[in-house]
């Protein structure tokens, strides 16, 4: 891939994928198993600005129901990041070491969503092939001061209780890494997810301000961001003031070098092109990460109902 510049780029220059698209980037899995595809599209753009946007969907299929036939169709309809939903479905979408390496296989990062609590699961995580983990409802600087400390390991002799325990990580040949040194450089390319869904850390730009200078510090591309805007209405009410907030953090972020994303859609909007309308507003910030609001579980239906509405449009037409 060179200096993406547009959305098709960023997904290997054609959608669908086809066969040979699907054989390069289980070839760079093969070789680095560690990689991040979602990483590897933001270090070649100079800026968030110029960084295209890459699409995104939440998983709500239990790891124990996953097919990678299922994987293989987000892939190819140009999905790039899954984030595997341990938050609200629990253990089920706590998706370990196969199921990761077969969404890596086909080029989607593997981002692991876990509950609030989850300190050490964030680290462990990465040992099961997570290449991005994902942290809810942060409503103070401490919390996510601590959720960064969880996702690094610690520098010897500066360790916090809260600093990623030690766990050897392969390599693509399975050498192990067993040295601080190595461990770390084994590392580079997971990324810390924070989500942005509560008054906090939306409206109090101040409280705001403070978590994307922390996030900006982790290193380039190191850490990115993500509203909830569901949960947002859901914990503060209909709050006027929220939709330009959202848009200000984005634009506060993009100032900064962070990436950020959000959820366009939901049940009230259902209108492809309302949905377009509030992607191209998300973009037009600066937002990056843009997620559709189905889970991959609606997938089914809607591709069902997509191939049999031909059949009930002709009926009409038939008199029927």
């Amino acid at each position: 891939m060179d200096n993406p510049t547009t959305a098709i780029d960023a997904i290997g220059g054609r959608r669908p994928l086809n066969a040979e698209s699907f054989a390069a980037r289980a070839y760079e899995t093969a070789l680095n198993p560690l990689r991040n595809p979602v990483k590897e599209v933001m270090d070649l753009c100079p800026s968030v600005e110029k960084t295209p946007p890459v699409l995104g969907i939440f998983n709500d299929v239990p790891w124990y129901r996953f097919r990678e036939s299922e994987a293989h169709a987000w892939a190819k309809a140009g999905f790039l990041w899954i984030v595997n939903d341990a938050e609200h479905t629990q253990w089920e979408g706590c998706y370990g070491r196969e199921q990761n390496a077969a969404e890596l296989r086909l080029g989607l990062l593997p981002v692991q969503r876990l509950h609030r609590e989850a300190v050490s699961a964030h680290g462990d995580s990465y040992q099961l092939g997570a290449r991005a983990t994902m942290r809810p409802y942060g409503t103070t600087y401490a919390e996510a001061e601590r959720y960064y400390r969880s996702v690094n390991f610690p520098l010897p002799g500066r360790a916090t209780p809260d600093d990623r325990g030690g766990y050897p990580v392969r390599t693509g040949d399975r050498s192990m890494m067993f040295t601080p040194d190595e461990l770390r450089g084994a590392e580079t390319e997971v990324q810390g997810w924070l989500q942005f869904e509560t008054a906090e850390y939306i409206l109090d730009t101040e409280l705001r301000d403070r978590v994307l200078d922390l996030m900006a510090g982790q290193g380039r591309n190191k850490a990115c961001g993500f509203v909830g805007p569901f949960d947002a209405i859901l914990r503060e009410g209909e709050v006027p003031a929220m939709g330009r907030a959202v848009n200000d953090l984005f634009v506060a972020a993009a100032s900064r070098g962070v990436h950020m994303g959000r959820v366009v859609g939901s049940g009230a909007m259902e209108n492809p092109a309302d949905i377009e309308d509030g992607m191209v507003e998300a973009i037009e910030h600066g937002a990056r990460l843009i997620c559709v609001h189905p889970f991959t579980s609606d997938m089914t239906y809607r591709g069902a109902a997509a191939m049999a509405d031909p059949f009930f449009r002709a009926c009409a037409r038939c008199g029927f």
